[in-house]
């Protein structure tokens, strides 16, 4: 036989092989592979089991020019079946702020109804869904962080890519709301195995308006939790820092907790 034909004949043979190969390497992974939707699906059961929880926790606010204001506040969470879950939070310091409050009532996850609380005015006063992604009180939190999980149809996802942040594997998901909202789209660090956010940069358009990074991650009852939530305004300079001082999981309140009435008692 002519050698060329031989050898022409062993390289078809060896490209079949390889072809074989890289099927049957390649293949379970992309069986195996995750969409933005997946990861996501993952990041709401976890949220799901931070509720039931009691926070407390310290707010410090940080303006351009260094100035420092500081507060402390204590979040208390449920789930609600066969609501979505109720959210309770009430500020202790400083004197200013002492029995502000906010009430948030998740229907289902993408139905809710949030009042505040002001004891200068002795009124409870709704806030419109519209007013979510609102400042938090003045911080550079919205209402909707202090939220739970939201209704997962509500958006879009798309893996970017996966890389390390604060020394982890995460998925980078770009997520974009289906009706617009205060932001047009976010991008979102989400650790691997842990199913939490470690950054996320919020999106007006195509600049960045706020970013939120989340470290010092702990496990609290086999839940991945960080206890050091920074949050900056991209275009004012102005920072928030929420630290974590105490949480406790599975709390079991009572309804009664999660009133307009407690809301006005400060959690009492």
């Amino acid at each position: 036989m002519n050698k060329k034909r031989v050898h022409s004949t062993r390289n078809k043979a060896w490209g079949a092989v390889c072809i074989f190969l890289a099927a049957v390497l390649i293949l379970p992974f992309c069986a195996n592979a995750m969409s933005g939707r997946d990861v996501y699906e993952k990041v709401h059961e976890m949220r799901s089991r931070m509720l039931d929880r009691k926070t407390e926790a310290t707010m410090s606010l940080f303006d351009k020019g260094g100035g420092k204001r500081t507060r402390s506040l204590t979040e208390y969470s449920k789930k609600a079946d066969p609501e979505a879950y109720k959210v309770l939070v009430v500020f202790n310091s400083p004197p200013d702020l002492k029995g502000v409050g906010f009430l948030m009532y998740a229907h289902t996850f993408a139905d809710r109804d949030l009042w505040a609380y002001f004891p200068e005015y002795r009124r409870v006063r709704r806030i419109p869904a519209t007013s979510q992604d609102d400042s938090f009180f003045g911080s550079d939190f919205s209402y909707d962080d202090f939220g739970g999980p939201p209704d997962l149809d509500d958006y879009k996802f798309s893996i970017l890519k996966e890389e390390n942040f604060d020394g982890r594997l995460c998925y980078v998901v770009e997520v974009t709301p289906k009706v617009r909202r205060k932001y047009t789209r976010y991008v979102a660090w989400v650790a691997k195995d842990l199913w939490i956010h470690l950054k996320i940069d919020y999106y007006q358009d195509n600049d960045i308006y706020r970013t939120g990074v989340f470290r010092n991650v702990k496990i609290v009852d086999g839940i991945a939790t960080p206890f050091k939530l920074d949050m900056e305004n991209r275009k004012t300079g102005h920072r928030t820092e929420l630290t974590i001082e105490s949480i406790k999981y599975h709390t079991h309140f009572a309804d009664e907790l999660f009133t307009q009435r407690s809301l006005e008692r400060g959690g009492r």
